[in-house]
């Protein structure tokens, strides 16, 4: 492959949500993420969408006005979880207390041996969410 095709990064992730004010208040509120872009119509969809900022990577929410019910399921082709970076330990253990003070269920910080730390909850559609923290 020649060198200048090779993929540099990710450049957006997307979401589908069941309610955008929901999933917005979760994502800008509890997680502290900034908006981007404020609720408007979808461009490349029906529906509505808003953008919050990951970083330097934009995290696209997006209300389909075709919504399918359900809950996600990790098991389903499609999605897993969605693992965010935090700078160390200390910082993971500062995210612990801000999801105990939202009353965001969690699994507690656990060791990934050889990798660091990590800690799971879910979004208001029950979406997988994982904070990490290298050992680097």
């Amino acid at each position: 492959m020649d060198p200048k095709s090779a993929l540099v990064g990710i450049n957006h992730v997307s979401i589908s949500v069941s309610d955008l004010d929901r999933s917005l208040e979760f994502y800008r509120d509890v997680l502290k993420l900034p908006l981007l872009v404020e609720p408007s119509p979808g461009v490349k969809f029906e529906g509505m969408g808003a953008i919050l900022a990951v970083g330097r990577t934009p995290l696209a929410l997006q209300q389909h006005a075709e919504h399918q019910p359900g809950a996600f399921d990790p098991r389903r082709t499609g999605l897993d979880h969605l693992a965010f970076q935090v700078a160390s330990l200390v910082a993971l253990e500062e995210w612990e207390i801000l999801l105990d003070a939202a009353s965001c269920s969690h699994s507690g910080i656990q060791e990934v041996p050889g990798f660091g730390f990590h800690l799971h909850f879910h979004d208001p559609d029950g979406v997988q969410l994982e904070l990490f923290a290298s050992n680097s």
